[in-house]
């Protein structure tokens, strides 16, 4: 029996929401948490969108954690923060692939308790395939579970997701 992998990542994240929803809520005072939370998050969609736009390998690396996981649709996983630099660094090759636009937008977030939240979120571009080509329009829908970091920075763990053209 083959086990499809992005059967698996719904069904880890579906456990996790379940193990951190049972615990009681954060007490009150940590409004202000939330609010520096909230603000490192924005920086990580910045940085997001911006190594997007530059197609700088390496500022796409740092986005994840070490032990990360993206999954593609029709894609091999890619564990591991390595293996996501290896792949990325595949894509960025071609100079002549250009993302002229890159716009996400948050559809849904949900912060879990320990440190971690959930992101659904799509996303619209404008690509240039070669030099010369015509611009085309691309769509894409990702699930993030993010990570908060002991430095209070916020990292992609998992994302699931794909495009349409």
């Amino acid at each position: 029996m083959r086990v499809n992998p992005v059967v698996v990542v719904v069904c880890a994240l579906t456990a996790l929401a379940g193990q951190v929803l049972q615990r009681p809520a954060a007490p009150a005072g940590s409004d202000r948490g939330r609010a520096a939370d909230l603000a490192a998050i924005e920086k990580l969609r910045q940085q997001d969108i911006a190594a997007t736009l530059s197609r700088d390998p390496v500022a796409l690396t740092d986005l994840w954690t070490d032990d990360a996981i993206r999954l593609g649709v029709g894609a091999p996983a890619e564990v591991s923060k390595q293996a996501i630099r290896a792949s990325n660094e595949r894509q960025t090759a071609n100079k002549g692939f250009k993302v002229l636009s890159y716009v996400t937008e948050t559809k849904d977030f949900t912060f879990l308790d320990g440190g971690w939240s959930v992101e659904w979120r799509t996303f619209t571009a404008s690509v240039v395939y070669s030099p010369g080509g015509e611009p085309k329009q691309i769509r894409g829908t990702v699930l993030l579970l993010l990570k908060k970091l002991p430095d209070g920075s916020w990292k992609c763990f998992r994302l699931m997701g794909g495009t349409s053209q």
